[in-house]
């Protein structure tokens, strides 16, 4: 370890971008301090290859406009491969062709991509996110209202942001209710392959991905037999339109993406929600304001999403030689978009490392950019948005109790404990 560390060009500090055990001794689960210095002195810099298991180095984009350039031509920089490359997809590592690279929707290239994000949009955004509010509301006032019934003294990550997340995720995919305690239990201990505590494998939690595995299989067949209006039975029973060029949806695929979804579409806004209201307890000016000026709420969740990325960084693959500045980056080559480093761009974000909620001018790339922007943004706004209103109805105050931790990981910013008081507001409950 000490020797490679000691290869690192001095730009990056020490600092191992590779290294997942690093990130969580960083001061927000991600080292911002590293990412400013690379956007002032190396913006688009070839990282050594550290701790990967393939032993490449990797290019890092840092500026704003970089990644928004990478993100915007899917043609140069490809999310399954290319450039000559068998391998490819949206980590670090190679992935293999046909295992994941090329099927989930990540680590797939238009035009499959496309027609696939067509034919789930529907089911995640417009009237059907709408036809949620009304059970997500009541849902984040009913978790407040037992934590306070509890004294307040909670751990604000694991028994209102976790539950919160994973509860509106089975609701959206339609999981029966008789399932949703088991998948929430799942989830509670591993975050995909690994363990959330360690960041490492384990066989617990090798086991527990395997049985989310066999139940997205029961779970499509499910949706098969009895469709609903719901994210899991457009991916069972929707597909590819005929005339579109391309092949029907396999049932591999169908499987494989409703895999993703029950592992990440409830993790990601879990780990927003958490870092964002992490933001207005370590900021309790902010959330004095925002009780005042309850207005202020819709620009108080952007600057929530800026602050709290939960997904650090995208790889790419070259697909032909490209100049990015100065800078050749030849085909086959890996890159990677580090969104978190562009949410805080001093060039797009004033005063961008100064937590705001009364930003108002706020592109943040939380949700990603161009191709692969996020499908379920629409209802991850909702859901932060409806957990904050209910906090302030009956929060006066957010305390921190105790020390932040966060998962091992360069893949995902995850807040594993989160220990804090929430102060009742008095006045409501008398009233009540």
């Amino acid at each position: 370890m000490t020797d490679i560390v000691e290869q690192l060009p001095p730009v990056l500090g020490g600092f191992d971008l590779t290294d997942h055990q690093r990130f969580a001794r960083a001061p927000e689960g991600f080292p911002y301090d590293v990412f400013a210095r690379l956007r002032e002195e190396a913006p688009v810099f070839f990282h050594p290859p550290g701790l990967t298991e393939d032993g490449e180095g990797f290019w890092v984009l840092s500026r704003y406009h970089d990644i928004e350039y990478a993100a915007t031509h899917p043609e140069i920089f490809s999310a399954q491969g290319g450039g000559g490359r068998p391998k490819g997809g949206s980590h670090l590592d190679d992935m293999a062709f046909g295992v994941l690279a090329g099927v989930i929707m990540p680590m797939l290239d238009n035009p499959r991509h496309h027609l696939m994000k067509h034919l789930l949009t529907p089911a995640a955004t417009g009237d059907a996110v709408a036809a949620l509010e009304a059970d997500m509301r009541a849902f984040a006032a009913s978790l407040i209202d037992a934590a306070l019934e509890r004294g307040g003294e909670i751990d604000l990550a694991s028994d209102i942001c976790e539950p919160y997340a994973f509860g509106n995720l089975a609701v959206l995919l339609g999981v029966p209710p008789a399932d949703r305690a088991k998948i929430a239990s799942w989830a509670h201990d591993s975050t995909g392959f690994i363990e959330r505590r360690s960041g490492l494998p384990s066989e617990r939690s090798k086991e527990t991905f395997l049985a989310t595995q066999n139940y997205a299989h029961e779970l499509l067949l499910h949706k098969q037999a009895h469709p609903g209006p719901d994210l899991g039975s457009a991916l069972a029973n929707g597909d590819i339109p005929q005339d579109a060029g391309e092949p029907p949806l396999t049932p591999y695929e169908r499987e494989a993406n409703l895999l993703l979804l029950l592992l990440t579409g409830a993790e990601q806004p879990r780990n927003t929600i958490a870092g964002g209201l992490l933001a207005l307890a370590r900021h309790p000016e902010q959330w004095r304001q925002l009780r005042a000026d309850r207005s202020k709420a819709g620009w108080a969740v952007e600057e929530m999403l800026r602050w709290a990325p939960p997904n650090p960084y995208n790889r790419r693959t070259a697909t032909r030689d490209v100049h990015v500045r100065e800078t050749l980056i030849r085909a086959g080559e890996k890159v990677t978009l580090w969104w978190p480093s562009a949410n805080r761009d001093e060039r797009v974000f004033p005063q961008a490392d100064r937590f705001a909620i009364g930003r108002v001018l706020n592109p943040h790339m939380t949700f990603g950019h161009g191709n692969h922007y996020c499908l379920g943004a629409e209802v991850a706004r909702l859901e932060v948005r409806l957990l904050l209103e209910e906090l302030l109805e009956r929060v006066t105050e957010i305390q921190l109790t105790g020390d932040v931790a966060y998962q091992p990981s360069n893949k995902h910013t995850i807040v594993l404990d989160l220990p804090v008081r929430l102060v009742p507001d008095r006045r409501r409950a008398a009233s009540a």
